[in-house]
């Protein structure tokens, strides 16, 4: 349950989540991020370090700029949390 609770605290945010989701389409540059979501560059790496620290995305630099891309190992992690359960199978018969 703690690698469960350390993975969604990586998250816990509404820029999180949305830097997740926009990355779940394709591989981004921090600039790109940074002008989807209307907000600073530095921002926008204050939440992929944490995120980075709670496995969430891994980085590449190439020259100065920085490619981040989701671990495709995080989101699996996620179901596994509730996998088990009776509403699991209710929802997924």
């Amino acid at each position: 349950m703690k690698k469960t609770t350390a993975l969604l605290r990586g998250i816990a945010h509404e820029y999180r989540v949305a830097i997740l989701y926009l990355l779940a389409h394709d591989p981004t540059w921090v600039e790109d991020l940074s002008r989807s979501l209307g907000i600073p560059p530095t921002l926008v790496i204050h939440h992929l370090r944490a995120m980075e620290k709670n496995g969430w995305v891994t980085k590449k630099r190439v020259g100065k700029h920085v490619l981040y891309e989701v671990r495709k190992k995080a989101v699996k992690e996620l179901p596994k949390l509730f996998m088990a359960t009776p509403l699991w199978r209710e929802l997924f018969p």
